[in-house]
């Protein structure tokens, strides 16, 4: 009897142990994908780190629920997860493991996780166009930020409140209430005065619109400037100053290649790092063989080709990018000749009988249509995607919509008068363009897309 009971015994410890191990093991697996999750996220490898992290939470769904640091590594891996899922636009799976890790949080008390997890709901739900939703996560979120002193955070909830938030949805009031709260506590003064600027455009305030988007030109970001120029473009515009309107025009088209310059600049950086990081790599393999003069000078020679390859190939990317510029440059002077853009430009500056004059035939427009879609990248192609039953005539609205020209050039260029035309923009957003569910302005989706 005191074998059985012992053999008994045994094998409960044994099965005990082994489970204990399983689930340390399963621990450190999740750990492990986890933190390779979020250097992929920081290498902005998305769909890595989307497969890191749900490898992360596989293995640590194999582990007690019940454990307080098992529903924490849980929270935070399916918040993270949630990001990834959101940036490939699958909005309701992201939203379902956001919620799960708020509920986790909730239940574990940890406030400043919590905030970032109702943050990422507050984000999800705006781009759903859940605005009430998404409000009620990012009050919370800013609450939290304000009882736990994070300035920082705080800040970065306003500043997102009052652009993808509010100015979206049209509460420009409160938009300009969240920037300016982000403002005096710090936050970049660009991007705030920009967000300032254009609530206050749409809200038709000029004067203060004029103020706070000259502010926004003064920014470091080329993408900010860009917007700015845009806005204060419009306002010239409606002002009748059709030169300082000309000049906004090619500062937005100045700073809009520039953004584009940055965002490669980073990638060649990144690329520039990598190549560091194989350069450190075959140092330290140097140090270890200086003992044998072969290896040493193996290991110089494989540097020396290195040295080569980089060189070329840093030469190869500059080339590539000095290119792809005078390419774009091609085509802003090839549009600057074609016979509608002169139009509709000379009719900007100034509507005569000498300007009225013109007669445009369907090649010079298929001509138009083919060096807008060629200077943004394909806008026609992504737009008869997007919405397939629009017509040539459709496009030639849209494209010149693209180019920044107003409503009464437009009316003229398509013989109609402004109110007809007006009616007929209406029409194509309403009937081609889901303008019963999309709250956006024509010019907002042209210029978005």
């Amino acid at each position: 009897m005191r074998k059985v009971l012992l053999f008994i015994v045994t094998l409960a410890l044994t099965a005990g142990l082994t489970a204990c191990r399983q689930e340390t093991r399963a621990i450190k697996e999740a750990e492990t994908c986890f933190q390779e999750g979020q250097e992929q996220r920081a290498a902005r490898n998305t769909e890595a780190a989307a497969e890191s992290f749900s490898n992360a939470l596989l293995a640590v769904n194999r582990c007690d629920q019940q454990r307080s640091e098992v529903k924490r590594q849980k929270a935070q891996i399916e918040d993270n997860l949630g990001t990834m899922y959101w940036k490939h636009g699958l909005s309701d799976e992201a939203l379902e493991l956001h919620l799960d890790a708020v509920a986790l949080l909730r239940e574990l008390d940890e406030p400043d996780l919590l905030m970032k997890a109702l943050q990422n709901c507050g984000r999800v739900t705006a781009s759903m166009q859940r605005i009430q939703e998404a409000q009620t996560y990012y009050n919370e979120a800013i609450q939290l930020a304000e009882n736990l002193h994070d300035t920082t955070s705080l800040n970065e909830l306003l500043m997102e409140t009052s652009h993808d938030l509010y100015l979206e949805s049209g509460d420009y009031n409160q938009a300009i209430e969240d920037a300016t709260k982000a403002l005096n506590g710090g936050a970049d003064p660009g991007f705030c005065h920009l967000v300032v600027g254009l609530a206050h455009y749409y809200l038709t305030e000029d004067s203060l619109a004029f103020i706070h988007l000259q502010e926004a030109t003064q920014s470091p970001k080329a993408g900010v400037r860009r917007s700015a120029y845009e806005g204060l473009y419009q306002l010239y515009q409606l002002a009748g100053d059709y030169p300082n309107a000309l000049e906004c025009h090619e500062l937005y088209s100045e700073n809009m290649m520039q953004a584009d310059q940055e965002f490669r600049s980073s990638e060649v950086e990144r690329i520039k790092a990598d190549y560091d990081l194989q350069w450190q790599k075959y140092e330290m393999e140097a140090k270890r063989r200086t003992s044998r003069l072969y290896w040493s000078l193996l290991v110089g020679a494989l540097l020396v080709i290195l040295t080569v390859v980089l060189l070329l190939l840093r030469q190869k990317t500059l080339s590539a990018k000095l290119k792809t510029e005078e390419m774009k440059n091609e085509q802003e002077l090839a549009l600057k000749k074609n016979k509608v853009y002169v139009t509709a430009l000379a009719l900007t500056e100034q509507v005569t009988a000498s300007t009225l004059d013109f007669n445009l035939n369907d090649g010079e427009w298929e001509d138009f249509i083919e060096l807008v879609d060629k200077l943004h990248g394909g806008f026609t192609q992504r737009l008869l995607a997007k919405y397939p039953t629009l017509t040539q005539g459709d496009l030639q609205i849209c494209c010149l919509s693209k180019q920044g020209f107003s409503n009464q050039v437009i009316a003229i260029l398509m013989n109609q008068q402004t109110a007809s035309y007006a009616r007929r923009k209406s029409r194509i957003k309403q009937e081609k363009m889901n303008g019963l569910t999309d709250e956006r302005s024509f010019e907002q989706i042209i210029d978005e897309l």
